[in-house]
Protein backbone atom coordinates (compact mmCIF):
# COMPACT_ATOMS: atom_id res chain seq x y z
CA UNK A 1 0.00 0.00 0.00
CA UNK A 2 1.52 3.37 -0.91
CA UNK A 3 1.45 6.26 1.03
CA UNK A 4 -1.24 8.07 -0.68
CA UNK A 5 -3.43 5.41 -0.18
CA UNK A 6 -2.58 4.99 3.45
CA UNK A 7 -2.87 8.60 4.31
CA UNK A 8 -6.65 8.01 2.61
CA UNK A 9 -7.57 5.41 4.39
CA UNK A 10 -6.17 6.68 7.83
CA UNK A 11 -8.57 10.03 6.58
CA UNK A 12 -11.73 7.81 5.73
CA UNK A 13 -10.89 6.05 9.55
CA UNK A 14 -10.96 9.32 11.29
CA UNK A 15 -13.78 10.37 9.18
CA UNK A 16 -15.95 8.01 10.28
CA UNK A 17 -15.39 8.01 13.88
CA UNK A 18 -16.06 11.49 14.18
CA UNK A 19 -19.52 11.28 12.48
CA UNK A 20 -19.93 8.25 14.67
CA UNK A 21 -18.93 10.21 17.90
CA UNK A 22 -21.01 12.84 17.36
CA UNK A 23 -24.17 10.53 17.05
CA UNK A 24 -23.11 8.77 20.30
CA UNK A 25 -25.04 9.55 23.47
CA UNK A 26 -23.12 10.66 26.60
CA UNK A 27 -23.98 10.29 30.33
CA UNK A 28 -22.73 12.04 33.56
CA UNK A 29 -21.95 9.01 35.31
CA UNK A 30 -22.49 8.15 39.32
CA UNK A 31 -20.79 11.26 41.34
CA UNK A 32 -17.76 9.65 42.90
CA UNK A 33 -16.52 11.76 45.88
CA UNK A 34 -14.35 9.66 47.79
CA UNK A 35 -12.34 6.70 47.74
CA UNK A 36 -15.37 4.31 49.21
CA UNK A 37 -17.24 5.51 46.73
CA UNK A 38 -14.99 4.78 43.98
CA UNK A 39 -14.25 1.06 45.19
CA UNK A 40 -17.66 0.28 45.48
CA UNK A 41 -18.38 1.51 42.04
CA UNK A 42 -15.68 -0.64 40.62
CA UNK A 43 -17.13 -3.42 42.18
CA UNK A 44 -20.39 -2.93 40.90
CA UNK A 45 -19.56 -2.81 37.39
CA UNK A 46 -16.46 -4.55 36.99
CA UNK A 47 -18.08 -7.92 37.19
CA UNK A 48 -20.89 -6.48 34.88
CA UNK A 49 -17.99 -5.40 32.33
CA UNK A 50 -16.47 -8.84 32.79
CA UNK A 51 -19.58 -11.01 32.21
CA UNK A 52 -20.29 -8.58 28.98
CA UNK A 53 -16.82 -9.28 27.89
CA UNK A 54 -16.96 -13.11 28.51
CA UNK A 55 -20.77 -13.56 27.04
CA UNK A 56 -19.59 -14.22 23.31
CA UNK A 57 -19.94 -11.18 20.57
CA UNK A 58 -21.19 -7.93 21.77
CA UNK A 59 -24.36 -6.57 20.69
CA UNK A 60 -24.90 -3.33 19.84
CA UNK A 61 -26.86 -3.41 23.08
CA UNK A 62 -24.24 -5.09 25.03
CA UNK A 63 -21.68 -2.10 23.79
CA UNK A 64 -24.37 0.73 24.86
CA UNK A 65 -24.19 -0.79 28.13
CA UNK A 66 -20.46 -0.41 27.98
CA UNK A 67 -20.27 2.78 27.03
CA UNK A 68 -22.43 3.94 29.79
CA UNK A 69 -21.35 1.99 32.70
CA UNK A 70 -17.81 3.75 31.61
CA UNK A 71 -18.87 6.87 32.31
CA UNK A 72 -18.81 6.08 36.47
CA UNK A 73 -16.48 3.93 35.89
CA UNK A 74 -13.90 7.05 35.13
CA UNK A 75 -15.27 8.80 37.44
CA UNK A 76 -14.09 5.97 40.12
CA UNK A 77 -10.49 5.86 38.87
CA UNK A 78 -9.83 9.59 38.64
CA UNK A 79 -10.53 9.73 42.30
CA UNK A 80 -8.66 7.11 43.64
CA UNK A 81 -5.75 8.41 40.84
CA UNK A 82 -5.81 11.77 43.26
CA UNK A 83 -6.15 9.46 46.35
CA UNK A 84 -2.71 7.90 44.89
CA UNK A 85 -1.35 11.62 43.83
CA UNK A 86 -1.81 12.48 47.91
CA UNK A 87 0.19 9.33 48.86
CA UNK A 88 3.02 9.66 46.81
CA UNK A 89 2.94 13.80 48.10
CA UNK A 90 2.77 12.09 51.57
CA UNK A 91 6.04 10.11 50.71
CA UNK A 92 7.71 12.39 48.89
CA UNK A 93 7.47 14.40 52.10
CA UNK A 94 8.51 12.12 54.10
CA UNK A 95 11.29 11.10 51.74
CA UNK A 96 12.43 14.85 52.22
CA UNK A 97 12.29 15.14 55.95
CA UNK A 98 14.30 12.22 56.39
CA UNK A 99 17.02 14.22 54.45
CA UNK A 100 16.82 17.25 55.64
CA UNK A 101 16.39 15.73 59.43
CA UNK A 102 13.33 17.47 60.17
CA UNK A 103 12.02 14.76 62.83
CA UNK A 104 8.76 16.38 63.63
CA UNK A 105 7.56 16.53 59.67
CA UNK A 106 8.91 12.93 58.97
CA UNK A 107 6.63 11.57 61.78
CA UNK A 108 3.57 13.81 60.06
CA UNK A 109 4.30 12.87 57.01
CA UNK A 110 5.39 9.39 57.85
CA UNK A 111 1.75 8.40 59.43
CA UNK A 112 -0.18 10.52 56.60
CA UNK A 113 1.96 7.94 53.88
CA UNK A 114 1.13 5.08 56.30
CA UNK A 115 -2.42 5.97 56.75
CA UNK A 116 -2.77 6.37 52.89
CA UNK A 117 -1.03 3.27 52.14
CA UNK A 118 -2.99 1.14 53.88
CA UNK A 119 -5.76 1.33 52.01
CA UNK A 120 -3.49 -0.56 49.33
CA UNK A 121 -1.54 -2.83 51.41
CA UNK A 122 -4.19 -3.72 53.62
CA UNK A 123 -6.86 -6.66 52.60
CA UNK A 124 -10.03 -6.03 54.23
Amino acid sequence: MNLLSKSLLAFIVTLSGTVYASEVRHYKGQDVNTVDEAIAVLKEYNPKLQALLESGELKPQDMGKIHEMTYSMENALKILEGSLKITQRNLEELHLSSERMETEKAKIYGKLYLDDAAFYTDKK
